[in-house]
């Protein structure tokens, strides 16, 4: 048991998201705080030179669509999956483990999560994000 914690204590995920979405920013911060530990390193996909040159593996991905975990091995996930992957990360997450592995998740968890994704600046409010198509306004981000 001992080894698990020690293991637990070590590891942790890269999550590359839109660090100018309030509602991006308010559901990473709430998996966090549930986490209770600092597990999640969190990256701006605005910031593509940092991005590429840090994760080369993601040159070339749909950061405007979705955000993706890197694990410190190179796997990387994407929206949904990446969701998942984080729920791995700490003992206080398991319990929503079951939500992501519901028969049926692996097929309805990446249409709710683009849906999410493609309206988050009117899921967030006003201030939450300036897409194309949302009622924010100034400058256009990623999801």
């Amino acid at each position: 048991m001992a080894d698990v914690k020690a293991r637990y204590d070590r590891v942790m995920l890269d999550v590359v998201y839109d660090g100018r979405c309030g509602f991006c920013a308010r559901s990473l911060d709430l998996c966090r705080r549930l986490a209770r530990r600092p597990i999640f390193r969190l990256h701006d996909a605005n910031d593509r030179a940092a991005i590429t040159a840090r994760f080369p593996m993601l040159a070339g991905a749909d950061t405007d669509a979705a955000m993706f975990v890197v694990t410190e091995t190179g796997e990387t996930f994407r929206g949904f999956f990446a969701f998942r992957r984080m729920m791995w990360m700490s003992p206080w997450l398991f319990p929503l483990l079951p939500l992501f592995y519901a028969p049926g998740a692996s097929h309805a968890g990446p249409l709710i999560y683009d849906w999410v994704a493609r309206h988050r600046g009117q899921l967030g409010g006003a201030a939450a994000c300036n897409l194309p198509g949302s009622t924010a306004s100034g400058p256009k981000s990623r999801p």
